[in-house]
């Protein structure tokens, strides 16, 4: 391998460590001599790769949020309703988080919280330009479903019922989570989430258009791709 190509198995291999690290400390709680530990390098290794521990965080956050970008591809070439794409794509969100525990607070913590400024600023950037690629999606969706006459209003309102949308996925992650101090055990099923977009755009006008949409949202959620390879390989893989 070339210089580049080990400085990107490095930077693999320490994202490992940092997960299973995480996982087994707490993601707040590890530190980066923790890290450096797993990965079997110095911590000055570790700065070499990332301004500070939160731009680590971010970086596995990063990692989980890309798989994103080739699940939206795909789901659009599904023959599914605009209806259908749109929760199943918001839903998608919810899976992604139930998958891994500690990648899903990682998330919380850095989108929801002050620590996204804490990482490095390109990371930042990679990072908004990920949430607005979720934004664009859904909106497009909306736009797709006006353009069908299937959905009677306009770009501002679809701007606002993206937003309400997204605030209810949140909603349901947050109270639902087993990291809460009180979760709501009925909030943690997915059908649930599925019934709740759906009332959502039936209120502003997008009916199911298909008997059985709840069926078919849950065979296109089966298809999503598995965890991203850093949070599944051991730390010394690279």
């Amino acid at each position: 391998m070339n210089k580049s190509e080990l400085f990107k198995a490095r930077e693999q291999r320490i994202l490992s460590a940092a997960l299973v690290t995480a996982r087994g400390k707490g993601a707040l709680d590890f530190r980066m001599a923790d890290v450096a530990r797993a990965a079997e390098c110095s911590v000055g290794t570790l700065y070499g790769h990332f301004l500070s521990k939160e731009d680590m965080m971010a970086a596995l956050v990063q990692i989980s949020l890309q798989q994103r970008h080739e699940w939206i591809a795909r789901l659009n070439e599904m023959e599914l309703t605009p209806m259908e794409r749109f929760v199943t794509l918001l839903a998608s969100e919810r899976v992604r988080l139930l998958r891994d525990d500690v990648l899903a607070q990682l998330e919380l913590l850095v989108s929801h919280t002050e620590l996204w400024r804490r990482a490095a600023d390109q990371r930042q950037l990679a990072l908004r330009a990920l949430v607005e690629e979720l934004v664009k999606a859904l909106e497009g969706i909306l736009q797709d479903a006006r353009q069908q006459n299937l959905l009677a209003v306009g770009e501002a309102e679809c701007s606002t019922l993206v937003a309400r949308a997204r605030a209810l996925l949140l909603g349901f992650q947050l109270q639902s989570s087993r990291q809460t101090l009180a979760p709501t055990a009925e909030l943690a099923e997915t059908d649930g989430l599925l019934d709740a977009l759906a009332n959502l755009l039936a209120g502003a006008g997008l009916a199911e258009g298909h008997a059985e949409w709840r069926t078919r949202c849950r065979e296109a959620l089966r298809q999503y791709p598995a965890l991203p390879e850093v949070a599944i390989q051991a730390p010394n893989a690279a």
